[in-house]
């Protein structure tokens, strides 16, 4: 609990409390803070993870309506099942199969698994990168206080 709320809640907040500061002085900037689909869907076995990037959004949408007014765009960016990454590690599936019953090759085989998400692959890391390119930039300027689901389509349904 301590561990998963220090990194993405405290660590959220301290990283946009000292960017914000320098921001506000300018005038302008963006924030883009990263979530994730679990904390707009929610994860099974992942209660506390999910819970952390819900509230994530929630920091986004009210610093939206705190540093707004001060020329600071506020966004959040949440992606959904990505590609093979070195954070899969054999202990992160182990815990994550544990907490969901399941043994590590049928949390394995759940990755490929694409059927709950409309575009049928999972996603890329550049595609993530290319959403936050977009944001950072004056193309977006009226896109405030909103969490981007880059997921292919994945919802609860």
């Amino acid at each position: 609990w301590d561990k998963v709320c220090s990194v993405n809640l405290k660590g959220v907040f301290f990283c946009a409390q000292a960017v914000g500061r320098i921001l506000v002085e300018k005038g302008e900037g963006v924030i883009i803070n990263m979530s994730s689909e679990s904390g707009l869907e929610g994860s099974e076995g992942q209660s506390v993870y999910a819970a952390t990037k819900n509230a994530v959004n929630s920091l986004t949408r009210s610093w939206a309506k705190e540093l707004g007014k001060q020329g600071v765009r506020v966004v959040g960016v949440a992606p959904g099942i990505m590609e093979a990454t070195g954070l899969r590690t054999l202990a992160y599936e182990s815990a994550l199969a544990y907490t969901r019953g399941i043994t590590v090759d049928e949390l394995r085989a759940g990755y490929s698994k694409t059927s709950t998400t409309p575009l049928g692959r999972s996603g890329k890391l550049s595609e993530v990168a290319d959403m936050c390119v977009y944001l950072a930039s004056q193309r977006s300027s009226y896109v405030h206080g909103v969490t981007i689901n880059v997921a292919g389509g994945k919802t609860r349904g």
